[in-house]
């Protein structure tokens, strides 16, 4: 998966649907997303509070371009969980300093999202995924 950008679907406590564009690496059918540095207004992150409440998501990666038979999308359902400090945290925390540099001078500072791939669906244009 060599997009840079994903975008992450939480459901609320309430039952409402949110939708953010994050940083994501992964390996095999686990994505790590990180709480980094990046200016916040609050440590006590939507995402987060999401995660807990209900851990059902679903993260997806497309390909956009004006020639439509080149458009694709990719998405994963699955479940999240927060990782506590330890040797995962870290392996994701490196594996996220290897796909983007802007971590060499932005905090990796928070909890990582782990999720844990049920079921992958896409679709390509002619060019395929």
């Amino acid at each position: 998966m060599r997009s840079r950008r994903g975008v992450l679907g939480t459901v609320g406590p309430e039952g409402t649907p949110n939708v953010l564009p994050i940083c994501f690496t992964w390996a095999g059918d686990v994505l790590w997303t990180p709480i980094d540095g990046t200016p916040k207004s609050t440590s006590n992150l939507q995402r987060l509070r999401d995660v807990k409440a209900n851990p059902q998501v679903t993260f997806m990666v497309d390909r956009w371009d004006e020639d439509w038979t080149r458009l694709a999308w990719l998405q994963a359902h699955g479940s999240a969980s927060i990782l506590p400090e330890g040797a995962e945290t870290e392996k994701a925390h490196a594996a996220l300093r290897d796909k983007y540099p802007q971590y060499d001078y932005t905090e990796l500072e928070g909890p990582v999202i782990r999720i844990d791939v049920d079921r992958w669906v896409g679709w390509a244009g002619d060019e395929g995924i």
